[in-house]
């Protein structure tokens, strides 16, 4: 047999050294990956939530203006109705009457208002919108509707949509 000379036994070594850095280097990237993708994955789960929990917010939104307005719509024209009524009518008793009737409509329209505040998933969403439309910094917005700050971010992206 040959004798493998120095020069060659150290080449051989140094390429056997190479060889076993690009093992370790493709193993390591392969996690690398491997993490990225579990990432990508939980972003595009937590994007999914947050536009199925915006079109509800959304739905509730609408549903609550509406109710809102046909109780409004209602009681107005029950009032106008009553004063109608008043100025037609020359008897004093009745205008009494129908004004303790108008205080009644006006402690209801108050309650209405009230019970409409007390949602408090529509309170939050509300003040966070209207912080959203004020300009209000991410921090600002998590702090005072005690919201995550990924909700915060899609409230702001979905802010900016509309306004283009």
């Amino acid at each position: 047999m040959q004798e493998i000379s120095v020069t060659n036994m150290l080449l051989l070594c140094i390429s056997f050294l190479g060889l076993g850095l690009a093992i370790i280097a493709i193993q390591a990237n392969r996690k690398l990956s491997l993490r990225l993708n579990k990432a990508l994955e939980l972003m595009n789960s937590l994007h999914k939530f947050n536009e199925t929990h915006q079109a509800k917010f959304n739905t509730l939104e609408q549903k609550h203006e509406k109710l809102h307005e046909k109780y409004k719509q209602s009681l107005t024209s029950e009032l106008e109705d009553m004063l109608y009524n008043l100025k037609t009518s020359t008897s004093k008793a009745h205008a009494s009457e129908i004004e303790m009737i108008k205080v009644d409509v006006d402690k209801l329209m108050a309650k209405i208002d009230e019970l409409s505040q007390q949602d408090p998933t529509a309170k939050m969403y509300a003040k966070a919108h209207s912080l959203v439309a004020s300009g209000a910094r991410i921090d600002e917005i998590m702090d005072a509707c005690d919201l995550p700050q990924a909700e915060v971010e899609v409230l702001i992206g979905f802010q900016k949509k509309a306004r283009k």
